[in-house]
């Protein structure tokens, strides 16, 4: 695997990455539900999240349950997550890519915690109607444990340019593509969950036959840094594809 930095430092990354599961959902004041796995992968901050203006990567997988490998995805998506505002605590989801299309209203939501949870309350768009629904979210926090190795990757330098992104993080790995108009119908996704006893496991794919290859080097080269992770901003090069690092690191180390 070649790699190169690009010549330009890029802003340290603040906090910690994170892995967050969506407890239940609840639309339009009714009770809450939950149809869907959800695993969210968080890098990173480029200052306090609490902080406006603050921006990280985010992937965003949504499987019908239970989770099997002919599950369907009932929306993914990832981007830029932005903070609008600290006081109430309001953040905007940039889609760069969307099973449900892009071009949608702005995904914004405001933040509260509660009993360990952090719930999220807005107005978006409910996947299974196509009509913007007020909601709620309650979240949950997965541990990430000291020296952790993560990694989050875009296709193209810039991610509001990007068709793919890359996760991984503890024991999860995302992989996510969507060419761009005018032939954006076919997103591509894979899910694996990691395991350092025995081989990594495919929880699920769909149309994932370059972007499976695509993520199992990244995770090749992931395990081979032997103490020399990727650094921001570092071009490394998945089977012949060009992609950019956005975060990397182990948990507990400020960013170079």
């Amino acid at each position: 695997m070649s790699n190169c930095v690009l010549e330009q430092p890029e802003p340290l990354l603040y906090g910690t990455p994170s892995i967050t599961i969506r407890k239940n959902i609840s639309r339009n004041g009714g009770q809450p539900f939950e149809d869907s796995d959800v695993l969210v992968l968080s890098s990173r901050s480029t200052s306090d999240t609490h902080s406006k203006e603050s921006t990280q990567l985010y992937l965003d997988l949504r499987l019908s349950k239970p989770l099997l490998p002919d599950s369907t995805i009932t929306w993914g998506f990832a981007g830029i997550r932005i903070t609008l505002s600290s006081a109430p605590l309001r953040f905007r989801w940039n889609h760069y890519i969307d099973s449900q299309g892009r071009g949608g209203p702005p995904d914004e939501g405001t933040m509260t915690s509660c009993d360990g949870e952090e719930v999220e309350t807005g107005i978006g768009i409910n996947p299974e109607t196509g009509e913007q629904e007020t909601y709620e979210e309650r979240w949950i926090d997965q541990p990430v444990t000291p020296a952790t190795p993560f990694a989050f990757l875009t296709s193209s330098r810039e991610p509001t340019e990007s068709t793919g992104f890359i996760a991984i993080l503890g024991d999860h790995a995302l992989a996510m593509r969507q060419n761009h108009s005018p032939d954006d119908t076919e997103f591509q996704a894979v899910r694996m969950r990691i395991s350092t006893s025995s081989s990594s496991e495919i929880l699920f794919k769909q149309n994932a036959d370059t972007l499976l290859p695509l993520l199992e080097s990244a995770l090749s080269g992931f395990d081979n840094w032997k103490g020399s992770p990727w650094q921001r901003g570092q071009e490394i090069t998945l089977r012949e594809d060009r992609w950019t690092v956005w975060d990397a690191g182990m948990t507990g180390r400020t960013s170079a």
